[in-house]
């Protein structure tokens, strides 16, 4: 043990530095934090679905398996209406009245030990997370038999593929058609078994689609959705400055990745959106490129598409950069086209315009330069899912998130130039989620020399 020495009074400009020091660092803590939801939001959710719906009987159903290897994620639709992330969890919602209850397995002692209890064990949970009950799960047969016959014959369910957090519903159903080429791999998905039981069930029932409605909602994002994404986009646009910062010739692929998925992870993201893809090279040319293993050269490019799923909402981020720190003059002129391209494409939005409009003026702006504009303009909805739900030929509105990510992919040259960014559609034009990592070229580039 060292000899103690008794601190000297601090000055008071010191004592002005020491509380702006604590202050700051308080404020990082904070921004560390994970946001969530009050209950609130869910019921409202419910009661904007009701309003759609009108009429029968909605029943949804929660995961009933964990993701393997990975912090269990509910699924997107289940979450969406309840927030909550119970396994085998259930939700039947009179849609006339909003009525909603909530049915959970009741778990033994020693699952509660190893995996925590749900909310059934909650003494007045039916009432603090806003559902008129919460029941055990073996009692929803006889409840869904009496419900149908008190409601009528109309059943709301997803008949549509779910979507997950990197993939959307129509990528699933691709998914499992590929599965099906396998003439052993012919089993139905779960929730086809589902739609297939409940027919049996109740024959007279009619089954209606509840995801056109449900999309719709999820659609446009509620304030507290905005504040998150918002959150969102600030932590994961750090984190691919700090994998710009991070590059070298002669670097992994891979150490960019754990660079951006530290700070992910320091700031209180659950996981990532979807897979890192960090393509130097040719693997640049391989758009959904995985693997991250390739030593990086100089006079190569590095396309990075990266970002974090903060309480279940999703940002999508993608920058290219020259691993020396240095464009070659057709690297420069590639990315100076498709940067103008993306500029021109964010100053049109705005509620009302459709996106046959801003498509032409990514083209004009490919065209100009003598690229062919084949992706020109690449935009997908951004919330639940990276890939988000939403029908693509409404004209945008206020309150939707975008990924806007012109695209120019010539494998020959080994150059392909990605530049994205999450939107959100405000009532006058776009705001940038992921502002914070540069793209404009002296910004870039000086990034790189620090």
């Amino acid at each position: 043990m060292g000899v103690r020495h008794v601190a000297a009074p601090l000055k008071p400009a010191a004592v002005l530095v020491a509380a702006a020091l604590l202050t700051f660092l308080w404020i990082a803590g904070a921004a560390a934090e994970r946001m969530g939801y009050a209950p609130e939001e869910f019921a409202a959710r419910r009661q904007r679905l009701v309003q759609a719906l009108q009429r029968g009987t909605l029943v949804m159903f929660g995961a009933t398996a964990p993701s393997p290897g990975l912090r269990f994620r509910q699924d997107n639709d289940f979450f969406y209406l309840t927030g909550n992330e119970a396994l085998n969890a259930a939700l039947v919602m009179d849609a006339a009245s909003g009525d909603a209850h909530l049915f959970l397995p009741k778990l033994s002692a020693q699952e509660i030990r190893y995996e925590g209890s749900n909310w059934l064990e909650e003494a007045d949970g039916a009432r603090t997370r806003r559902f008129t009950s919460i029941q055990m799960l073996d009692r929803l047969p006889e409840f869904l038999a009496r419900r149908r016959t008190a409601a009528g014959d109309t059943i709301w369910m997803r008949l549509a593929e779910r979507d997950s957090v990197n993939h959307a519903r129509s990528e699933i159903s691709v998914q499992v058609g590929r599965r099906r080429r396998n003439p052993f791999a012919q089993h139905p998905t779960e929730d086809a078994h589902r739609i297939a039981a409940f027919r049996e069930q109740f024959p007279s029932a009619t089954l209606q689609d509840v995801t056109p409605h449900l999309d719709r909602l999820r659609l446009i994002k509620t304030p507290r959705e905005i504040e998150i994404l918002r959150a969102n986009g600030r932590i994961s646009a750090e984190a691919l400055r700090r994998a710009i910062q991070a590059t070298a010739p002669g670097r992994f692929e891979y150490e960019l990745e754990a660079e951006a998925t530290y700070w992910l992870l320091k700031h209180g993201m659950q996981s990532a959106a979807y897979p890192a893809i960090v393509g130097s090279g040719p693997m640049g040319n391989q758009w959904h490129y995985e693997d991250n293993g390739r030593r990086m050269n100089a006079g190569e490019l590095v396309v990075m598409d990266y970002a974090g799923a903060l309480d279940y909402l999703t940002v999508d981020i993608t920058r290219t950069w020259p691993v020396s720190g240095r464009f070659t003059d057709a690297q420069l002129n590639a990315y100076r086209t498709v940067l103008d391209a993306q500029k021109a494409i964010l100053a049109a939005i705005r509620p009302g315009v459709t996106r046959d409009t801003v498509r032409k003026i990514a083209e004009d702006a490919f065209r100009a330069q003598g690229f062919d504009p084949q992706y020109a303009y690449v935009g997908h909805y951004v919330g639940l899912s990276v890939h988000d739900v939403g029908d693509w030929a409404l004209p945008f509105e206020a309150g939707m998130t975008l990924a806007i990510e012109p695209i120019l992919d010539i494998p020959g040259q080994q150059l392909h130039i990605r530049i994205e960014d999450t939107i959100l559609v405000t009532p006058t034009g776009a705001e940038i989620l992921s502002a914070d990592v540069p793209k404009d070229v002296d910004d870039l580039l000086a990034l790189l020399k620090r």
